[in-house]
């Protein structure tokens, strides 16, 4: 119940009834915490002071005070008294405190939030790498920005030759009207990643149906349930109203009775008889029926209770599944997989059909070598991606658009990181306070870790 508590309270859901806590628990905990206190504190070292701190004792009535001896017997005893553990003193409420063992529901739980961990941890992984390399190409933009201009001028002429011969190329690539060049040029920079991207986002894309279709299920049971409360809650409420009626008219006709048989020197025994008998059948029903909602209401609740529980543990994945798949969109710039299949499938005849012509123009390799070689010697951490970007080596403007189109994917990884680890750290939090809740999570929060080489609370 700990745990479920601190998920609850993490996750930020009202629940109807009352705290998973009673305050019998509350009230347990600081007795037992006080008592420990009081227990661990030194005895007094003179009777005076033994017999003060008894009748103090006994006038604020100790939650150990059962287990404190009587003056004569504490007379006897050394004068300072052995300091004893929390266990030694109550071993059943402190084990009962700090927690027997998982449940089967505390484990469920734990193992959600280290899934949820662990999918975002390797997420964050792979934006940080993403991140790395935005940024290496914005040095090299740098750096080239930065040439002196006969450097940047025999950088540009021989940019210059590649954006002929690539020209002639697009030509005959542009005229099949497959794809247009710069969804050509995102194929070519993530080619080796596509076809496990394809089927990555394939699985994710049903993955997200059954989170939404598993939402608006609970959500409507949720508000099935509510209704139902409400329902319930009403009835009794008419119940209440129907039997102060029915008391009232029954006091009413068993009065008036009684006075009409003073007055007539009648005996009404029998009616008085027949209308108690009538009234207790009521009230007989009215109050089975009381019974019956509130174990339905009960029940109600419960089931209210496990359908928000669940739908909190839906949309904490439906989150984390969308963030990923946003990501991967707008790195590939598509809008779902099939898109992605379909552009992936134009690129491969784009290419087969390209390389058919490169292979006769040696010209462009030359060229293509001679300008890595350049950038090479420029200090560039990526010489190749500029063979496919030559007009920016060319017209600076087009450096500006490049150098645009860098900061704002730059800054879309930031926003995603952020998002992610807020989910990291709520996963991590909730983990820690199923760990405080019950010491014995612990060890199987770490296997499931460790065994993805994750640590809890790892940066």
């Amino acid at each position: 119940m700990g745990l479920i508590d601190k998920i609850r309270s993490y996750l930020n859901e009202e629940e109807p009834g009352s705290s998973p806590f009673s305050a019998e628990d509350d009230k347990a905990k600081k007795k037992f915490a006080a008592s420990i206190s009081s227990d661990l504190d030194e005895e007094p070292d003179t009777e005076q002071e033994r017999e003060q701190d008894g009748r103090k004792k006994r006038s604020s009535g100790g939650f150990f005070s059962m287990f404190r001896k009587n003056k004569k017997e504490a007379s006897k005893e050394p004068e300072r008294k052995k300091r004893r553990s929390p266990a030694e003193i109550n071993p059943e409420l402190y084990n009962s405190i700090q927690g027997q063992g998982a449940s089967k529901d505390e484990r469920e739980s734990a193992k959600e939030f280290c899934e949820q961990l662990i999918d975002v941890t390797y997420n964050m992984e792979d934006m940080k790498r993403e991140y790395k390399l935005v940024t290496s190409y914005l040095i090299d933009i740098q750096k080239i920005e930065e040439l002196p201009d006969d450097m940047a001028n025999d950088l540009a002429e021989n940019a210059r030759r590649i954006d002929m011969l690539n020209e002639d190329k697009s030509k005959y690539i542009q005229s099949e009207k497959l794809l247009p060049m710069d969804r050509y040029n995102t194929m070519a920079s993530f080619e080796k990643d596509v076809p496990s991207t394809i089927k990555k986002l394939i699985d994710m894309e049903m993955r997200d149906n059954l989170l939404k279709n598993d939402m608006s299920y609970l959500e409507g049971e949720k508000e099935d349930l509510k209704f139902m409360h409400q329902e319930h809650n009403d009835s009794i409420s008419k119940i209440r109203s129907m039997t102060a009626v029915v008391l009232t008219i029954f006091l009413l006709i068993v009065g008036s009775m009684l006075i009409f048989s003073v007055t007539t020197k009648k005996s009404v025994t029998v009616y008085c008889l027949g209308v108690f008998l009538a009234a207790m059948i009521f009230f007989a029903v009215a109050y089975a029926r009381y019974k019956l909602l509130k174990s339905e209401i009960a029940e109600n609740d419960a089931k209210l209770n496990r359908a928000i529980l669940l739908l909190n543990k839906v949309k904490v994945k439906f989150i984390n599944n969308t963030n990923t798949l946003d990501y991967i969109y707008d790195k590939y710039g598509v809008n779902s997989s099939n898109e992605l299949e379909y552009q992936w499938d134009q690129y491969n005849t784009m290419v087969r059909d390209a390389l058919r012509y490169s292979q006769a123009n040696n010209d462009l390799r030359v060229y293509s070598d001679e300008l890595i070689g350049k950038l090479k010697n420029f200090g560039l951490e990526d010489p190749f991606v500029w063979t496919k970007q030559t007009k920016a080596l060319i017209d600076p403007r087009e450096m500006v658009e490049i150098k645009h189109g860098l900061n704002v994917r730059r800054q879309n990884i930031r926003e995603k990181l952020a998002t992610c680890e807020k989910i990291k750290t709520n996963a991590t939090t909730a983990l820690r306070a199923a760990i405080d809740t019950n010491q014995g999570l612990e060890v199987y929060i770490n296997d499931l870790l460790s065994s993805y080489n994750i640590k809890l609370g790892e940066e």
